[in-house]
């Protein structure tokens, strides 16, 4: 594990709760205010359900997937097997509690562990990596090993690389929190979809406000 990976493991197995209160709707005047001015959050969760379309039947990989709420979300609307991957261990416990919640761990996997190290099958329709590109100090190894599983849809969010934001982010959580963070440009996400192999791809703008801007990518075979 690298420095950057061990950060972030230590700081994301400390924040489940907090983390979860970012997406959940259970304090009305949090989610209000999240969906101001983290704008991009919300932006990601809504294109990554427009852009799949049915998932009926499907199989459905979550790279990095925290406390699950994607990954759930997925075996909610239909998905025949969802396996989640997380570092974390307190994201790990956090997302197989939902899923029983939510009576969808039949369906459910949660593997504690480095997606470049743990074993996988051979094919997935869908990818997602969501929030999980701005822990990565090196993210083409990743984008590789995706490629190899050749999703339909390969899903991703990553955060804008700006001068006032970036700023602001790196300080909030590699100075203050301790964790290593990362951005990316236009250029970069096309030169990694480019080497990983993807033969189609598109990248959208996301977010804005005081949440800043990012970008959500949409990689398939």
């Amino acid at each position: 594990m690298t420095n950057s990976s061990a950060g972030a493991k230590q700081y994301f197995d400390s924040v489940p709760a907090e983390w979860d209160a970012l997406y959940s709707h259970e304090n009305r005047f949090q989610y209000a205010f999240n969906r101001i001015f983290r704008k991009g959050l919300y932006d990601r969760y809504r294109l990554t359900f427009e852009k799949v379309g049915d998932v009926t039947g499907k199989s459905v990989l979550d790279v990095g997937c925290g406390t699950g709420r994607f990954a759930i979300e997925f075996a909610r609307r239909g998905a025949s097997r969802v396996v989640g991957i997380d570092i974390a261990p307190s994201m790990i416990d956090f997302s197989k509690r939902v899923a029983g919640e939510m009576g969808v761990a039949d369906k459910c996997e949660f593997i504690l562990g480095d997606f470049l190290s743990v074993p996988l099958d051979a094919h997935y329709d869908i990818v997602a990596a969501e929030g999980f590109f701005d822990y990565i100090a090196d993210p083409l190894p990743v984008f590789k090993r995706i490629a190899e599983l050749k999703p339909r849809y390969f899903l991703a969010s990553f955060p804008k690389n700006t001068l006032v934001w970036g700023t602001q982010r790196k300080i909030r959580y590699y100075y203050i929190k301790k964790c290593p963070i990362f951005g990316y440009t236009d250029e970069t996400l096309t030169k990694l979809y480019t080497e990983a192999g993807f033969p189609k791809f598109e990248i959208i703008p996301i977010g804005g406000g005081m949440g800043g801007h990012g970008y959500f990518g949409i990689g398939s075979f």
